[in-house]
């Protein structure tokens, strides 16, 4: 390894300016009051690599001093012309107010409404951390009405903002994202967590809140369907069907989710397709679900395109609601 001062570099800028590279640098810097930035350009090297140097070939440093109006004034101050101000003992004033923009602890009691958010959040809701360290929730649909139901229940001032989707095929979806680290700390402590897709299971919900929960889940990963089938008898008549499914990534949620329907709402069938990854439900069962989900619930609880679509359904296989 060549010493640095042996160097062909160093060797060709002092025959460059006959003077050994310690003297050339002290002249400039120290006498000349050159910067390392104009020294770097006249010897064709970067800013870095000239400090660099210095500190190596121990040459002294001029103080970085800039010219400030606290630099400027304070021989006024010194000699009298200026008279310091009296301090300020009061609160700092540069401390700003900040609005609440959401209930923060929102997520810390249950209740149906805490449920109903925590349920849809389930289905489609994600949490994340961004690179500067900052905690955030968000919500996400395609439906705008049921994230200002949700902004209105977490008594939210954020914007519902929209993704414009440019394939055709595709709907626009819209979002509403909240920057809190303590609604975030809260959901890891009820068992939620970032990149939640395949991961979560079903958290521990108080007995008085699981419908409020399914039918949070419900509108965001549930589904209603209804129609006529062709029955495969000898008459070949057209009957009336209706089923409703929830969808998740991990099986063991829908497991679970089966088992805590089946106590709470007396559903006696429900199948779970592995390969799709849907808890399916037949005409019996999904009018219990409904009566079980939306019994003595308000409008600003429910998404109201999915009740409608029972409804009709209802309509369409006369059942009496």
């Amino acid at each position: 390894m060549i010493l640095l001062e042996k160097s062909n570099r160093i060797k060709n800028i002092e025959d460059r300016f006959n003077a050994s590279i310690k003297d050339l640098f002290y002249q400039m810097h120290c006498i000349e009051d050159m910067k390392h930035r104009d020294i770097a350009l006249m010897l064709n090297a970067p800013r870095t690599t000239v400090t660099k140097w210095f500190r190596r070939f121990q040459v002294p440093t001029q103080s970085c001093r800039r010219f400030t109006d606290k630099n400027l004034t304070s021989w006024l101050y010194k000699t009298g012309q200026l008279k310091k101000k009296i301090k300020y003992n009061g609160p700092d004033r540069r401390i700003q107010e900040v609005k609440k923009k959401v209930n923060v602890d929102f997520f810390k009691k249950w209740s149906p409404e805490m449920a109903y958010v925590l349920g849809y959040f389930a289905a489609d809701g994600c949490m994340f951390i961004n690179p500067r360290g900052s905690k955030y929730v968000s919500f996400s649909s395609t439906d705008r009405e049921i994230l200002e139901k949700v902004k209105r229940i977490l008594e939210s001032k954020h914007k519902v903002s929209m993704k414009k989707r440019y394939n055709k095929n595709w709907k626009d979806s819209y979002f509403i994202q909240i920057g809190s680290k303590k609604m975030y700390d809260d959901l890891i402590r009820l068992g939620f967590m970032p990149k939640k897709e395949n991961r979560l299971k079903l958290p521990i919900v108080p007995k008085e809140c699981i419908s409020h929960f399914v039918r949070g889940y419900f509108d965001g990963d549930g589904g209603i369907s209804c129609g006529f089938f062709r029955r495969g008898d000898r008459h070949n008549n057209m009957m009336p069907y209706m089923s409703m499914c929830f969808a998740h990534a991990n099986l063991s949620f829908l497991k679970k989710l089966s088992e805590i329907l089946r106590d709470n709402a007396a559903l006696v069938g429900g199948y779970l397709d592995k390969k799709s990854k849907h808890l399916n439900y037949s005409k019996l069962d999904s009018r219990r679900l409904f009566y079980y989900m939306y019994r003595g619930v308000s409008e600003s609880q429910y998404l109201e395109r999915k009740y409608n679509k029972f409804q009709e359904a209802f309509k369409l296989n006369g059942v009496v609601v």
